[in-house]
């Protein structure tokens, strides 16, 4: 009976782990998103969010916790390590055609800044950074 349930452990780690995933990354309108409406679109999916955040963490990139897209822009939140401490940090990307161009949060987060940036997204990245 322990080898049971020892085994089962494994698998049901891995399946909160894929539920936990499902319900953290994801775009809230749809698989691909740009900002000028035209050419090809850049896309919103795991593989490409977790580029990004790999991207604008660097070397202090550990793993990511969520996205959000919405309207050519998406919120990216990953857990970072500087000087041993972890902590979250919060990138914001524009579509620009197919590509992300990551953007600076403290000039979206100023009083005036961020006109263009859906609220949602706004308001996300601004209350987490």
């Amino acid at each position: 009976m322990t080898y049971l349930k020892n085994a089962f452990i494994p698998l049901a780690g891995a399946a909160a782990l894929a539920l936990t995933l499902a319900a953290c990354g994801g775009s809230s309108d749809s698989d691909t998103t740009t900002a000028d409406g035209g050419g090809r679109a850049a896309v919103c999916d795991d593989a490409t969010m977790l580029a990004n955040a790999q991207g604008a963490a660097g070397s202090d990139f550990v793993s990511m916790n969520s996205y959000n897209c919405v309207d050519g822009y998406a919120v990216v939140s990953a857990i970072t390590n500087t000087g041993g401490m972890e902590q979250t940090s919060v990138y914001l990307f524009q579509a620009e055609g197919p590509v992300w161009a990551l953007n600076q949060a403290h000039v979206v987060c100023a009083d005036g800044g961020g006109a263009d940036v859906p609220t949602s997204l706004r308001d996300e990245l601004c209350a987490l950074r």
